[in-house]
């Protein structure tokens, strides 16, 4: 991957990520694909969204692409194709397996751009509960929820958190938050994010995604990207290809479990 379009790619995390606008000053350049793809057991949820990258002068946002094939292909070599849906290729059909590697196959004008990825056991949330954030004032006093769960052992498995506040997704840059069991293999897990604050009366869900490797590395790369305190540190090497031929983005077979918690004294 070239810098250029590694700078490119990180721009596209935040406009996706953020739905903010970011001023940068580069010249143009290419466009190259874009491809978002996921496959969940939530509702056996298919969903691939392509687009090409655009000017930083073009203040319109990137137009979906159309007119492409695409399907996923499991190990026993069944194939499902996606049906194009307002700008977005989709299919309720998938039923994932445990350890079954789903190949995504998206083909435009002519070229074949694939990415694979192993579905794992859905790692299920044990219980939430609530502390005082122990940084608070007296004028601003918050509250942080911790996340409790059993890492499985004898296998390597990584996660990303998500974050609903009142029913939204908050998806700030700091909300981008991927781990490993690296330390924690096996054990029961407490997970607390001490910069999450949140108030009384609050509902807040937080939902545990158990990843495969290659999905987990590609997105913690691009979380150390767009960390607010990244400049600060060793710069980190840019995120292993998701894709062939050069297209950008990621697709992640992924397994997930929610609980919620409404904010007390």
């Amino acid at each position: 991957m070239t810098k250029f379009n590694f700078i490119i790619l990180i721009f596209i995390f935040l406009l996706l990520g953020c739905e903010k606008v970011i001023d940068v000053d580069l010249n143009d350049a290419n466009p190259v694909l874009v491809i978002e793809g996921s496959l969940t057991e939530q509702h056996n949820s298919a969903v691939v969204k392509i687009s090409e990258t655009t000017s930083y002068f073009n203040a319109d946002p990137a137009e979906p692409v159309t007119g492409a094939v695409v399907k996923i292909t499991d190990d026993d070599g069944r194939e499902y194709h996606l049906q194009e849906k307002n700008g977005m290729y989709l299919s309720d059909d998938i039923y994932p397996g445990y350890n079954t590697t789903y190949i995504l196959s998206v083909e435009v004008n002519g070229t074949i751009y694939q990415s694979a990825s192993k579905w794992h056991k859905t790692v299920l949330i044990d219980s939430l509960s609530t502390h005082i954030n122990e940084e608070y004032s007296v004028f601003q006093e918050g509250y942080n929820v911790s996340l409790y769960f059993h890492d499985p052992p004898h296998e390597n498995n990584y996660y990303r958190l998500k974050v609903y506040l009142n029913g939204e997704l908050e998806n700030n840059p700091e909300d981008f938050i991927f781990f490993n069991d690296n330390n924690t293999n096996g054990k029961f897990v407490e997970l607390r994010i001490r910069r999450k604050v949140f108030e009384i009366g609050d509902t807040v869900t937080y939902e545990l995604q158990t990843l495969d490797k290659a999905a987990y590395e590609y997105f913690d790369a691009i979380s150390e990207l767009i960390d607010d305190n990244s400049a600060a540190t060793a710069a980190p090497a840019n995120p292993v290809p998701n894709f062939t031929n050069g297209a950008l983005g990621c697709f992640s077979a992924y397994s997930s479990d929610k609980k919620t918690i409404i904010i007390s004294k």
